[in-house]
């Protein structure tokens, strides 16, 4: 079933191509009585008779044709499909005018009968058409296809235009030349002479409406390649054009847009190295945009919280320069990060040589605790691996390992012009007390029986002790697992 474009123009819009109608009517009536000595023998209502009716034919014609004419079938833009349906309009009215004509007065000269219908041609179908093409553009009837779309080049649309804005003024004068030699007794050789210089001066303005379509068609193509490589990721588009125009402008703002879109991946990965990379692309998404304020506040989350510590860590930092204890705090704190982002988690701070993760907190993980204690255990592995390392500069690092599981809240907390996330709750400062019972004798890690409870089936574990911890009411049993070459203080 097939629908019409009459239901898509608004009836101002109809009513705006039903007066280019009439307009060329009134052009084609004071022509046909100027230029033609026979027409312009016929009494000036019997003209114009014919004028309305031709008039009346193309309206009732066009209604007809965009009522029931079919969509565009892909291969071209709805408002290209809907000119070229009304040029067919104008052309077929101007073989209507010429038949009418040619059967009222068959006696007249056969140019006669061309000039009534030269100005539904030329005029009409010309350059009129051309007008309604505009207004069927900003209509915009329904969205192109992006093969439509590369269909409509600026370039091949501005030859368009020209070869017709040129060309057919040319062929008018050429006819009114005709009209003088053939009904006013003119002057062969001035026919001639017109024609070879129409001929010359309309040829060399089409070679530069060519030369000038395909420049303008290369510096769009140019333009269109440097969007689409900023699409997929290319921020170095080098967009320019050969023109200091619009185009010219419009390079240089693909550039700073480049530019800009390089400054925010900049910035965004320099604020990845402070919070969490998650954290980073989703403050940045959210309101690193104009007219979005950052909102303090947080919401309730189940979480489970990982926190890690080294030991004796005071007496060794005193016995090293604060070059070299930067340099042994980054390498530990490199090598627990990667740890627990292997393992879906999020560094929520450092606190001096201690570390605080969450899991859970974003997609993706099934288990949290699980994912947890196998970050602790990578960690200690790492660790072991860094001591190692270390060995040669006569150093030795020991930590502990808590994890806990329970509610907390996670978001924004400061102000609105210094803000941090993070993970604040009784769970946390669980966490923290868990980690401070991780020492010898007890394993480096150690966890709550809520974390046992949500590995059972996953690990195996052991129970460790049953303690009071600081701030809790209630004892607490810790566990580790039951097979961890973690268990060294080593590690």
């Amino acid at each position: 079933m097939t629908t019409s474009f009459a239901t898509r123009f608004p009836l101002k819009v109809r009513l705006s191509l039903h007066g280019g109608t009439l307009l060329v009517g009134a052009f084609t009536y004071l022509y046909a009585r100027l230029v033609c000595t026979f027409i312009c023998s016929l009494p000036p209502h019997v003209l114009l008779r014919s004028v309305l009716a031709l008039s009346a034919v193309h309206m009732v014609l066009r209604e007809v044709v965009f009522h029931f004419a079919p969509e565009s079938d892909g291969s071209r833009t709805p408002a290209r499909h809907a000119y070229l349906l009304s040029v067919g309009t104008w052309v077929v009215t101007g073989f209507a005018a010429f038949t009418l004509h040619l059967w009222l007065y068959p006696t007249f000269p056969f140019l006669s009968h061309v000039k009534l219908a030269v100005g539904y041609w030329l005029l009409g179908g010309g350059l009129i058409a051309q007008v309604e093409y505009l207004l069927f553009e900003q209509l915009k009837p329904s969205t192109s296809s992006p093969v439509a779309q590369l269909r409509e080049r600026l370039g091949d649309r501005l030859m368009e235009g020209y070869v017709l804005f040129t060309s057919i003024p040319v062929l008018v004068l050429l006819l009114a030349l005709v009209r003088m030699v053939g009904e006013l007794h003119g002057s062969r050789q001035s026919l001639i002479e017109a024609s070879l210089l129409a001929a010359a001066i309309t040829a060399a303005a089409l070679v530069a409406a060519v030369a000038y379509g395909r420049s303008l068609r290369r510096d769009s193509e140019k333009l269109l390649e440097a969007v689409r490589r900023v699409g997929s990721g290319d921020l170095h588009p080098a967009a320019s054009t050969s023109r200091p125009d619009e185009l010219g402008l419009i390079a240089l703002g693909i550039n700073d847009m480049a530019d800009g879109l390089r400054l925010r991946e900049r910035i965004r990965e320099a604020f990845g190295r402070f919070v969490s990379p998650q954290v980073a692309h989703e403050f940045i998404e959210n309101y690193a945009r104009p007219g979005r304020a950052a909102q303090l506040g947080g919401r309730r989350r189940d979480m489970v919280l990982l926190f890690s510590d080294l030991r004796d860590f005071t007496p060794l930092s005193e016995s090293l320069s604060p070059e070299d204890l930067i340099e042994v705090l980054n390498g530990y704190f490199g090598e627990m990060v990667a740890a627990i982002q292997n393992h879906g988690g999020m560094v929520d701070k450092f606190i001096g040589d201690a570390v605080l993760a969450v899991f859970g907190l974003t997609d993706g993980t099934d288990n949290p605790a699980a994912a947890a204690v196998a970050a602790a255990r990578e960690m200690q592995q790492r660790l072991k691996d860094y001591n190692t390392r270390l060995a040669g500069r006569g150093l030795r690092l020991q930590s502990g390992i808590g994890v806990h599981a329970g509610e907390v809240v996670a978001g924004y907390l400061g102000c609105a012009e210094r803000l941090e996330f993070t993970v604040i709750g009784h769970a946390v400062n669980v966490a923290a007390r868990i980690e401070s019972r991780a020492r010898e004798p007890l394993p480096a890690l150690l966890f709550s029986d809520e974390v046992a409870r949500r590995l059972a089936g996953k690990l195996d574990v052991r129970e460790v002790e049953s303690v009071t911890l600081k701030g809790v009411a209630e004892p607490m049993r810790l566990f580790t697992l039951a097979r961890d070459a973690g268990d060294s203080q080593a590690a």
